[in-house]
Order: C-alpha cells, then sequence, then structure tokens
C-alpha cells in the first residue's frame, strides 16, 4: 500500500457525491431560494473531493504513526535482547496480534514485511526501507536511516534504535497533546463557520419573506454569493491557521 495514494471506493464515492449534492441544494435553498442555483453550489462543493482525499491520506498516515509507535518499541526491545531486526519484525508480527486487529495498518505491513525475508530472502533493511517510503512519514524515514547506518557503519544498533524510540515516540506524544489542546480551537472555528447557515435557516423558517430582497433580486444575489465567498474562506483560513506539525 502506498500511503501518499489514495482512491474512493465506489461506495465512497457515492457517499461524498450524494452529501456534496444534498448540502448544494441546502445552500442554495438558504442562500438563493433556487434550485438551479443549489445544482450550481453542488457541483462547485465537487471540486472539494480533492482535499477531503486529502483529509483522509492525514488520518491514515496519524494512526499509521501511532502504530509505529508501538512497533519501534518491540523492535528497539528485540534488539536489545540480542536479536536481529530481522528477528524483531518477525516476532512483533507475533506479538501485536492480541492489540491490533488483522487489518490494522501496521500488522498488514508486519505481514507483508515478514513474508518478502521469509520467502523471497529479501534483507530486513530492504523491506523497511520500502516500508518508510511508501508511508511518506519523515519519522519513519528517520527510524529507517538510522539502522541503515548503523548497519553499514557497524554502530550500536541497539543504542541508537533506543534513543530513535525515544525520541520519536516523545514527539508523538507531544503532537498527540498538542492536538487534544487545539481540537477546542478547531471546533470554536467551525462553529464559527456554520453559524451563518444557522442564522439563515432560522430567519428561512420564522419569517421567509425578510429574505426575499436577497433571493429575487439580481442585487440580492450578488450580495448572496459575496457573502458564501467569504464564509468559504474565512472556514479555509480557520483550518489552516489551526494546521500544525511539530
Amino acid at each position: 500500500m502506498n500511503y501518499e495514494e489514495l482512491e474512493l471506493n465506489p461506495r465512497e464515492n457515492y457517499i461524498f457525491l450524494c452529501v456534496m449534492g444534498v448540502l448544494g441544494l441546502v445552500i442554495g435553498w438558504l442562500f438563493y431560494d433556487s434550485l438551479p442555483f443549489g445544482i450550481l453550489v453542488g457541483i462547485c462543493l465537487f471540486s472539494l473531493k480533492g482535499e477531503y482525499i486529502k483529509f483522509l491520506k492525514l488520518k491514515r498516515k496519524e494512526e499509521l504513526l501511532l502504530q509505529f509507535k508501538d512497533l519501534l518499541y518491540s523492535l528497539s526491545t528485540a534488539v536489545a535482547t540480542g536479536r536481529s531486526i530481522r528477528q524483531g519484525l518477525i516476532d512483533s508480527a507475533t506479538f501485536w496480534q492480541g492489540t491490533y486487529d488483522e487489518d490494522d495498518y501496521i500488522m498488514v505491513e508486519l505481514r507483508e514485511m515478514t513474508a518478502k525475508m521469509e520467502q523471497s530472502n529479501i534483507q530486513d533493511i530492504a523491506v523497511l526501507n520500502d516500508f518508510a517510503k511508501r508511508s511518506g512519514i519523515k519519522d519513519i524515514e528517520d527510524m529507517v536511516m538510522v539502522c541503515t547506518t548503523c548497519k553499514k557503519s557497524g554502530g550500536n544498533l541497539s543504542l541508537a534504535l533506543e534513543k530513535c524510540s525515544n525520541i520519536i515516540g516523545d514527539k508523538i506524544d507531544m503532537d498527540r497533546e498538542l492536538q487534544v489542546v487545539m481540537s477546542q480551537k478547531k471546533f470554536e472555528g467551525r462553529i464559527v463557520a456554520i453559524a451563518p447557515f444557522l442564522l439563515l435557516l432560522l430567519i428561512k423558517l420564522i419569517s421567509p419573506e425578510y429574505l426575499q430582497p436577497l433571493t429575487q433580486t439580481s442585487t440580492g444575489r450578488i450580495v448572496s454569493t459575496i457573502s458564501l465567498i467569504l464564509i468559504f474562506s474565512a472556514w479555509i483560513i480557520i483550518e489552516r491557521v489551526n494546521d500544525f506539525e511539530v
């Protein structure tokens, strides 16, 4: 699996299109009181598919990184007791079976790495390097670089892996703590972003004639369009401000 690439399956693609279509119709009804405008907005929202895929890839990488943290600790422990990286990977595939499901990313990777080493006689560093390249995660690439350097130079692999495990583990924990702190800010930002839609819905239900100048005149529709652009721009800015990387 290449973690840098992601294609929605037919079911996921259908759900995305349906959600965006319904959202477009709702926005068209709220801001323009017009079905054609709603369809047009829905078509425009379909362009967010790339951002949605990017979001899914990010979540997948975050999940893989957390699972890799556990693998790194078990691999470091195995090497510290005198086992090779090869044997540490094979032992980890068995050790984590009770913790992770068979379809979890790290278990799939461990099965594939074990099969390559045992059936195709591929070197342990080679399978780790392949995993690091496909993951697109710098922490995994750094760990593989440490292992490769120690193998080539004859350095203390056990000590290097232990330090690498501690540093990467601390970095992941810090990132998780920051994510918890920032989650409240993200939630507040999203509430601010949807507040105009909720306000319009309330007015639409209580006093629809109040919005007629916006929905039945060309000037009003221009104002509505500008308002939509500003709302979406503000939402993008809020998401980017709250997006960070340790």
